[in-house]
């Protein structure tokens, strides 16, 4: 039972990114992917920066020790990442983008063998192609199936794939606790993106005078549950089981997908729910710790 709640983080943070597939395309219509990528990461101080100071209370020159690190972890995972993301939500299917994260496992395993020198057992292997092709399974079991091709979208995920799994060979070495280095990784994200965000108003984007209340509610939900809930959860997760395990729940995120469809009135089709039931099993297979006699 202890060993089962390791997982609960990383369980959550893969619900939690679900709901960027399925929100952000209609916010996107709205502000674009500039503005949304900056304005997201502003909000997320909004409960990041409280839960850094009364969780860990960590000092000044913990965090000033490691700012280049911090640094880079900003550009990979949190502006590079996203702002590839929102370009291709813009012109592929949130299906489309739900397959291809669901190759991140497979990369951050591979990267891990080199990077980090883990060791990939055959049963690690065998569970992240068993996840995969569940994930598959599920994406194109649902009703938008024929939306699957390979799009200019599709290639901008591949290479935030990429960058993903950079993101996640950085993460283990950073001594900063995962609260406060996600904190500060968002508010770095944030300055970036400023003069960006600046750029893109000057050459003509003025939807912010135009937003109504849905528009409102749904970036605050991308900036808060997606962006500090999912971040810092994922960084917990990588502390507690490492980047290769942690990266194998990304599969999840299909059949989150499929459950929020379900939520908001859509059908779930008996292949969408063998398409999950392999990424579970798959997941399971991958991460169960062999018994050791103690």
């Amino acid at each position: 039972m202890r060993a089962a709640r390791l997982y609960v983080p990383v369980v959550l943070a893969m619900a939690f990114w679900a709901t960027n597939f399925a929100f952000s395309p209609v916010v996107l219509d709205s502000i674009g992917p500039i503005q949304l990528t900056g304005v997201r990461w502003f909000i997320s101080l909004v409960v990041l920066v409280p839960l850094a100071m009364i969780m860990e209370k960590v000092s000044r020159a913990v965090i000033v020790a490691e700012w280049k690190i911090h640094v880079v972890q900003a550009l990979l995972g949190y502006v590079g990442y996203t702002l590839l993301l929102y370009y291709a939500l813009e012109v592929t299917s949130p299906v489309s983008a739900a397959v291809l994260v669901s190759l991140n496992p497979a990369t951050i395993a591979i990267a891990a063998r080199f990077v980090l020198h883990e060791n990939l057992s055959t049963r690690t292997v065998v569970g992240i192609a068993i996840s995969f092709v569940g994930a598959v399974i599920v994406v194109l079991g649902s009703g938008v199936a024929g939306e699957f091709t390979v799009s200019y979208g599709d290639l901008l995920l591949l290479l935030a794939t990429v960058l993903w799994t950079a993101y996640s060979m950085v993460s283990p070495r950073i001594t900063t606790p995962p609260i406060t280095a996600t904190a500060v990784q968002a508010g770095i994200s944030g300055i970036i993106m400023v003069p960006v965000m600046a750029i893109d108003i000057v050459l003509g984007n003025g939807a912010w005078v135009n937003l109504d209340g849905f528009d409102w509610l749904g970036i605050l939900w991308i900036g808060l549950i997606p962006s500090a809930g999912a971040y810092f959860l994922w960084n917990i997760s990588s502390d507690l089981i490492g980047p290769t395990r942690t990266g194998a729940f990304l599969n999840l995120i299909p059949v989150f997908t499929a459950l929020l469809v379900l939520l908001f009135g859509g059908a779930v089709t008996l292949t969408q729910l063998a398409g999950g039931a392999l990424v579970l099993l798959g997941v399971t297979f991958a991460n169960r710790r062999a018994r050791v006699a103690r």
